[in-house]
């Protein structure tokens, strides 16, 4: 239940659940030192992790059982914290894929699934591009070439979806292929 990012010379690791929501955050430089920075500005969990230019961010979660967060951190190639502006809609179970200039964090559960994407340039200005074509939680988000991928999910109680959006860099969405089966609970790497 934690999420990770990258940034400049580290791989980071935040937030989580070890008997409560934590705040803790672990980096590991290249040469796999490990080293911890400023905590979270709150303990949660189910975070999801994206970069930008120069942060790695962490954003949404939940605090404590069914409080939901739309707390960011970003974190720079210092290993410096700041919160930029919080996402648009508190959430838990979303996730977050890279393109470009921008960091997304796409759908999520806030009590009922939910569509909304927030971006995030290397400003840390935070927009919000066309919704996914699908509301979902626990999907998945992964980058290749010049786009943010987000695939499956699920959509109500043990319904699932194939569904796949994809982000360019200028946020304009499309809708490939969908996945070979509907699922929820993955994970994307690129």
């Amino acid at each position: 239940s934690l999420a990770g990012a990258s940034v400049g010379n580290y791989a980071l690791f935040a937030g989580g659940w070890t008997s409560s929501a934590s705040n803790v955050v672990d980096a590991y430089n290249i040469n796999l030192t490990r080293s911890t920075p400023t905590a979270l500005s709150a303990a949660r969990t189910n975070p999801a992790g994206a970069s930008v230019g120069n942060y790695a961010l962490f954003a949404g979660g939940e605090t404590e059982t069914n409080v939901f967060t739309s707390t960011v951190d970003a974190y720079n190639t210092n290993l410096s914290r700041s919160t930029p502006t919080t996402l648009s809609v508190a959430r838990t179970w979303l996730a977050g894929a890279s393109v470009g200039n921008y960091a997304l964090f796409a759908g999520g559960y806030t009590g009922s699934v939910s569509a909304v994407v927030d971006a995030y340039d290397t400003d840390l200005i935070r927009s919000t591009p066309t919704v996914l074509s699908v509301a979902r939680h626990t999907l998945a988000g992964a980058s290749v070439g010049d786009y943010a991928l987000f695939a499956g999910g699920e959509i109500r109680t043990t319904t699932y979806t194939p569904a796949v959006d994809a982000y360019d860099t200028n946020l304009t969405r499309t809708t490939p292929t969908a996945l070979s089966t509907a699922r929820r609970g993955l994970a994307g790497a690129s």
